[in-house]
């Protein structure tokens, strides 16, 4: 387990990236087609958890809720999300999802939206542990994760590791295959999304995503189901 420094040093990064995560995100269609494939998948009702929320990108489709609780590590992206969206049914808390301050079964719904790959296979299975902890018998959720595709295997993409790129990154990545997502969560149905270069992002998910997971192919997968 990441002792204090380690989970302040993961903190920091989060925040220097807040000031640009918005802009860096939202004109990507692949990205923001994923989000709302998710919620789909989710079906938004009663009380829901946005596990890390960061900046609350896909906030305003979770507040069709009666209520939602975000949360993220990142006090600078909380403090975002709270500027867009100053509601009173909105709830912030700085919390990691491997540690939830939340009693069990008290959410309806939980989403888990491009956050457990940036964990080690052993915080997966706590982070996994407490989101079906937090959720309600027959509350649904949705975890979005990215996928160690075909496409990505064949151009050589990092499986695990540290991901490149510009110093506004997390330091850690972890890409999973299918099988892999689907033990994390037994019983989930799995889906491709994300498909560059294609039009109808959410049409392809929508109808094909299944299909295409067992394929390999696709940017995300994502895992939806109701707890048990």
């Amino acid at each position: 387990m990441e002792d204090s420094t380690s989970r302040n040093d993961v903190a920091a990064a989060w925040d220097a990236m807040a000031p640009c995560y918005d802009a860096e995100r939202t004109p990507d269609p692949v990205y923001s087609a994923c989000i709302r494939q998710a919620v789909a998948d989710l079906r938004p009702a009663g009380t829901v958890l946005d596990c890390g929320c960061g900046t609350g990108l896909a906030t305003p489709y979770l507040m069709r809720a009666d209520s939602v609780h975000a949360v993220d590590v990142s006090e600078e992206m909380l403090a975002r999300l709270e500027a867009k969206f100053p509601r009173p049914e909105l709830h912030t808390a700085r919390a990691d999802v491997r540690r939830l301050p939340y009693p069990d079964d008290m959410f309806d719904r939980v989403l888990v939206a491009n956050v457990l790959q940036h964990l080690t296979p052993a915080d997966q299975v706590r982070a996994a542990s407490e989101i079906m902890r937090t959720l309600k018998p027959g509350g649904r959720f949705c975890v979005s994760v990215h996928h160690y595709s075909v496409e990505k295997q064949h151009a050589g993409w990092k499986k695990e590791g540290r991901p490149g790129g510009d110093r506004r990154n997390c330091g850690y990545i972890f890409r999973y295959t299918r099988a892999e997502l689907a033990a994390l969560f037994p019983g989930a149905r799995i889906r491709a999304m994300g498909f560059y270069g294609l039009p109808a992002q959410r049409l392809i998910s929508g109808t094909a995503g299944h299909v295409l997971a067992r394929l390999g192919r696709g940017h995300m997968l994502s895992a939806y189901g109701v707890a048990r």
